[in-house]
């Protein structure tokens, strides 16, 4: 679902009616856990900064790993570097990826109740 911009930061076209008001509708209940979790943490719990962190709602973290790779063109990056036969046998594990990216801290999640995640960042400056 995201967060009305791709993952490079490319404006996504605003929906209108039912559909809009269900993302906004899944965003004030993201912005409700984000800042329950940051009050726990003793940290800012502001709009603002919960607009800079919060980077939409997905079925699971794959599912942000996947828009990444499509939204910077990943794929079509590795297709121009690596020549054939020698790519077939190369292919981003979207997993690990993800993995790595929690790991690193660079996103980190909230359960979405009753299905999926919200995901953040935490490297605002």
């Amino acid at each position: 679902m995201g967060n009305g911009r791709s993952a490079n930061g490319q404006p996504i076209p605003a929906d209108e009616g039912p559909v809009a008001q269900i993302k906004a509708a899944i965003r004030e209940l993201a912005y409700a856990s984000w800042a329950h979790y940051q009050a726990e943490l003793d940290r800012d719990t502001s709009r603002a900064l919960f607009e800079r962190a919060y980077l939409g709602h997905y079925s699971t973290v794959d599912t942000y790993v996947i828009q990444l790779i499509d939204d910077y063109d990943l794929d079509a990056k590795l297709d121009a570097a690596i020549i054939e036969p020698f790519r077939r046998h190369v292919d981003i594990d979207v997993s690990a990826f993800g993995r790595a990216l929690v790991a690193s801290a660079t996103i980190y999640t909230l359960l979405a109740v009753p299905v999926g995640v919200w995901v953040f960042t935490d490297e605002i400056g």
